[in-house]
């Protein structure tokens, strides 16, 4: 079988990864509610300005209004217009069209607009005469297009300053998790070393208890619970062990022929695959030739057992599991396939959280050990990633790639 592209796949995060998609979070977080503020300032100080500059136009054309005595000298960007009773009409010197019109209309502030330009009207009656009164107001809107600019460019500067400072503190305040998980990574490597050579011991001497002849039968019965019980305590403090040991010797780091690999493993489930009518096969490419990696060979080999035995709890009598073993010009792969019970790649991520079980687990398998979690952090500590494809009732596929020796 071979393995499907990586954007097929249900891609598993990792703890950096998920870190980093915290921090990007919270950047993006702060950034928008800090532009959000911006933008109310900016709007809020838009408006007051329009209000004050309106309240300005009107009061100047009033004013202009109740001094006018004649056409001749309007103030600058004005223009005036005077009806007489006698239905006569004088404008003002280059006044624009709507000019002569307007002292016609009735009295009160309007809006005109001609030749591309908009102007602010008063229109007054007083006893003699009807004045209407003319402002251009291309000045007006010039300066609120400058405000308007000077806000957008305020806006942009906060919000890049924003977006900087959210950042910092959000990669300062994320800094701690990412400490205390490098120190809980170091815990564990402390304590699984610390915990195997008693749970050794204590594995060894319930072993000998339990093959003594001279015990009853009801006693030999919990002696023989006692050794698998620390049977399945040393595989988690050995699980742990290899964990520790991919991110913290590189020292201990060899060529590793990954089809071997694969064989090794094979051969190490194959009795008990037999006895539940299971078929386990290796498939390589002959083409690609060995597929070579660089790791340490126990949890690499570890990672590969554990999809396998996921597999083997997972699969129904008569089905098989495929080992297949590929190649890119930068990739190995190592894909673990079965035609078991599935899953649902939506929630691929919980199945890789310590102690995790999916549905349809079988009643054989280990009811301890971190099974599929050890698998992504040795993969991750090998610069390496785990994807999942699969469906509920037609079998899941596990995908292990790795930096290929060659091309790194």
């Amino acid at each position: 079988m071979k393995p499907r592209r990586r954007d097929k796949h249900a891609a598993i995060p990792t703890e950096r990864t998920v870190l980093r998609r915290t921090a990007r979070a919270a950047a993006v977080q702060s950034a928008l509610t800090l532009a959000a503020v911006l933008v109310l300032v900016g709007v809020v100080l838009y408006s007051a300005d329009a209000h004050a500059q309106s309240r300005q136009i009107d009061d100047q054309l009033s004013q202009v209004a109740a001094t006018v005595d004649d056409v001749d000298d309007p103030p600058p960007g004005m223009a005036i217009a005077i009806g007489e009773p006698d239905g006569r009409i004088s404008v003002s010197p280059h006044a624009p069209a709507p000019t002569a019109s307007a002292a016609t209309e009735p009295t009160g502030y309007r809006n005109a607009h001609a030749g591309g330009v908009d102007y602010r009207v008063l229109v007054v009656d007083q006893p003699d005469k009807k004045i209407a009164v003319l402002l251009d107001l291309t000045p007006w809107q010039e300066g609120r297009q400058r405000l308007l600019l000077a806000l957008l460019a305020a806006e942009c500067a906060g919000l890049a300053a924003a977006a900087g400072v959210a950042v910092a503190l959000s990669r300062r305040a994320i800094q701690p998790l990412a400490e205390a998980l490098a120190l809980q990574r170091h815990f564990v490597a402390d304590a699984s070393h610390e915990l195997r050579a008693p749970l050794t011991v204590l594995h060894t001497r319930a072993q000998m208890l339990a093959r003594r002849t001279d015990l009853d039968a009801a006693l030999r019965t919990q002696l023989r619970g006692l050794v698998a019980d620390t049977r399945a305590l040393t595989d988690v403090v050995d699980d742990l062990l290899l964990t520790a040991s991919a991110r913290h010797e590189p020292s201990r780091r060899e060529r590793i022929d990954l089809i071997q690999l694969c064989q090794e493993v094979r051969e190490s489930v194959v009795t008990e695959a037999n006895s539940r009518d299971i078929a386990v096969d290796v498939i390589a490419d002959p083409a690609s030739g060995s597929v070579v990696v660089n790791g340490i060979r126990p949890a690499l080999r570890r990672a590969v057992f554990a999809l396998v035995d996921n597999a083997l709890n997972h699969e129904k009598r008569g089905g098989t599991i495929t080992l297949s073993v590929t190649r890119t010009e930068a990739e190995a792969r190592v894909v673990v396939a079965d035609t078991g019970s599935g899953l649902d790649p939506l929630i691929a991520e919980q199945l890789f959280r310590r102690f995790a079980h999916g549905d349809g687990h079988s009643a054989g398998s280990r009811a301890h050990g971190i099974g599929l979690a050890l698998v992504r952090e040795v993969v991750e500590a090998h610069d390496g990633y785990i994807s999942v494809d699969g469906a509920l009732g037609r079998g899941a596929t596990f995908t292990i790639h790795l930096p290929d020796a060659a091309g790194r």
